[in-house]
């Protein structure tokens, strides 16, 4: 059985480095043509920032981290703060 994530995660990864690689391409648009450096903008740079956003949050959905238990307020308020974290010295 394959897994959602793995999926999704290769599709995410192919989109995030075509567009990159299509904002980077070298001579394009022509230096000085306003036009064409604002078309370039939203047809490159637009789309990327929506697919890397875009696959952030639906990767969190399918796997979400776990919360570990000595994260808790509780762990935080039973340290002890008799101990000195650190001694200091030259």
């Amino acid at each position: 059985m394959k897994k959602s994530y793995k999926t999704t995660e290769k599709w995410w990864l192919g989109l995030t480095v075509l567009f990159y690689a299509l904002y980077n391409m070298p001579g394009f648009p022509v230096y000085g043509d306003a036009n064409a450096a604002l078309w370039h903008g939203a047809l490159t740079i637009i789309p990327l920032w929506i697919i890397v956003y875009g696959g952030m949050a639906i990767l969190h959905k399918q796997r979400r981290l776990r919360k570990r238990p000595d994260q808790s307020l509780q762990a935080a308020d039973s340290v002890n703060t008799d101990d000195p974290i650190s001694k200091g010295g030259i």
